[in-house]
């Protein structure tokens, strides 16, 4: 008796390892409109649950696309071991589509195993060659810093002359083609006389945490350490790590509270001060008053309001459009306000796409992804 209960213990032992090891195993091939470019696998998936700072059992598949190489998808076919593939508009299936650990895919209540998986791509992947990753080695050529260590971006702006400081300002939530869209209408005077507002691309996850650390790292996500929700520093050096250990001095002028780190600047919170429900008019005020009288070597001005409408009101709101309209006269008046020699960078970190009750973003979608950049010497 001993022997067989033996015997069924170790067969137990064997068939649960041969199965763990086939679960660790499995891959899931990608194509790129349908040539091979790479593989979905269980150590890719197992590693950003584990990343995960909520208690979770699947990933977005967004992240794993992203993490292959993808930015802007038109339409994904899952193919089963049948043979049948089954498409989808990507856009409209983003935001639920989720891959877990077993290599299961859940789109809304569907699910599958596929076999392989085809991503067509969109055709803006050929006209956005701008990145967030670009603005801080733009901004250390143009302020004649050292290279950023570890930096992915490049230099997209040659300066006509001497530049003495740098003002980055940041539009929290900014959707591009709303921008164009009230450009078209001639309700953004200063953005109407900007040569060119530039599409650049965010990073996945694009939220603020992820973007901000893109934006000052000039790194991916996944390399600054910072993996999505919750994650709100990085051990990557940092644009204003680089600037502090040459001597210059930065300024960060924030709303209510801080969306992220920003270690080696001086930070303003601003808060909404005069009770009006906002803090963009006090992240104004503030900053015209650091103009004024204490210009540093990289001012960093970060607007929320946009961001604020869109989540509560939705990005084709009035409230969000007004939003933009009063960044814009606040802009405006910055750019009066700076002195010559002054490099200015407008972005945004993420956009903006409508909800059942307002607004959101974090998806592998164009209208998030996709950003305005703005190059400006004054």
């Amino acid at each position: 008796m001993k022997t067989n209960y033996r015997k069924r213990i170790t067969l137990l032992i064997i068939l649960t390892f041969a199965l763990t090891a086939c679960q660790s195993n499995w891959q899931i091939p990608l194509s790129t409109n349908g040539q091979a470019s790479g593989e979905i696998d269980r150590g890719e998936v197992a590693f950003y649950i584990e990343k995960s700072l909520e208690e979770t059992e699947s990933v977005p598949l967004g992240q794993l696309l992203y993490h292959n190489g993808f930015s802007l998808i038109d339409q994904i076919e899952f193919t089963s071991e049948s043979g049948e593939p089954k498409t989808f508009v990507w856009d409209e299936i983003a935001e639920t589509t989720i891959i877990s650990e077993k290599g299961e895919i859940t789109v809304g209540e569907q699910k599958f195993e596929p076999v392989c998986i085809n991503v067509a791509t969109s055709t803006l992947v050929d006209e956005i060659n701008y990145r967030i990753l670009d603005i801080a080695p733009t901004i250390t050529d143009a302020l004649g810093l050292p290279d950023l260590p570890g930096a992915q971006g490049q230099v997209r702006w040659s300066a006509q002359g001497p530049i003495d400081q740098a003002v980055m300002i940041f539009l929290d939530g900014l959707q591009y083609e709303k921008l164009l869209s009230l450009i078209d209408q001639g309700v953004l005077p200063f953005f109407q006389n900007l040569n060119t507002i530039h599409a650049g691309l965010s990073v996945y996850p694009p939220i603020t945490t992820s973007a901000s650390a893109a934006l000052l790292a000039s790194t991916p996500p996944q390399e600054a350490g910072v993996y999505g929700y919750g994650y709100r520093t990085t051990d990557s050096p940092t644009l204003f790590d680089l600037a502090a250990e040459n001597n210059r001095n930065i300024i960060a002028v924030e709303g209510a509270s801080l969306s992220f780190n920003l270690r080696n600047a001086d930070t303003i919170l601003s808060g909404d001060r005069d009770g009006n429900g906002f803090s963009d008019d006090n992240v104004f005020a503030n900053s015209l008053k650091v103009i004024d009288s204490n210009l540093p070597d990289i001012l960093y001005i970060h607007f929320h309001e946009i961001d604020d409408m869109g989540h509560a009101y939705g990005p084709n709101s009035t409230a969000y459009e007004s939003a933009i309209t009063r960044v814009d006269q606040y802009l405006s008046e910055i750019y009066e306000a700076l002195p010559e020699n002054t490099l200015i960078v407008i972005f945004a970190d993420h956009g903006m796409h409508a909800t059942s009750d307002g607004g959101n973003h974090g998806t592998l979608t164009a209208i998030d992804m996709v950003i305005p950049i703005v190059f400006l010497e004054k």
